[in-house]
C-alpha cells in the first residue's frame, strides 16, 4: 500500500473512531491517543489499527471456496463429512487459520453459497468457533 493510501485509510478510520466516540464512548475500543494518532498520520499507529482489522486474500477466499466446492459438487464426500476438522488440515495447507475459515464462511454462508456444506460443521466434529456462520448483530 503506498503512503498516501495508507494516510488516507488512516484519517478515514480516525474519523469513525471519533464519530463512535461522540455517539457512545463505551463502543469505541481505541484511546484517543489512537485517535489523535491516525488524524495525524502517525504511521505506526495506522499500520497496527490496520493490521488488527485484518485481510483475507483473494486467494484465500479461492481456496476456501475450492475447498467447500469438493464437497459441495460431490454428494458422497458431502454425506461423509463428520466437520471442520475434515477440512482443517486443506484449510490449513491453503495457510488458511480457523478465524479467517469463519470469516470466509460466514461470507459465503450469508452469500447463499456452499450451505449444505457449511451446515455440516455444526457438529461435535468441529471445534465451537467453526461450528456455526452467522452474521451476528454485533458484526455488522
Amino acid at each position: 500500500m503506498d503512503q498516501d493510501t495508507k494516510l488516507a485509510f488512516g484519517q478515514i478510520l480516525g474519523q469513525i473512531y471519533r464519530i463512535q466516540k461522540n455517539i457512545s464512548p463505551d463502543i469505541c475500543q481505541v484511546n484517543d491517543a489512537t485517535i489523535y494518532a491516525l488524524l495525524n498520520g502517525v504511521e505506526t499507529t495506522i499500520d497496527s489499527q490496520l493490521l488488527e482489522q485484518g485481510f483475507i486474500s483473494r486467494e484465500k477466499e479461492a481456496h476456501v471456496s475450492n475447498v467447500l466446492a469438493e464437497y459441495h459438487n460431490d454428494s458422497d464426500k458431502l454425506n461423509n463429512l463428520k466437520g471442520y476438522y475434515d477440512i482443517e488440515h486443506d484449510l490449513e495447507a491453503g495457510n488458511i487459520n480457523r478465524v479467517e475459515a469463519s470469516i470466509i464462511m460466514t461470507m459465503f454462508n450469508e452469500r447463499g453459497l456452499f450451505k449444505e456444506v457449511i451446515a455440516k460443521m455444526d457438529s461435535s466434529f468441529s471445534p465451537v468457533e467453526c461450528k456455526r456462520f452467522e452474521i451476528s448483530e454485533y458484526d455488522i
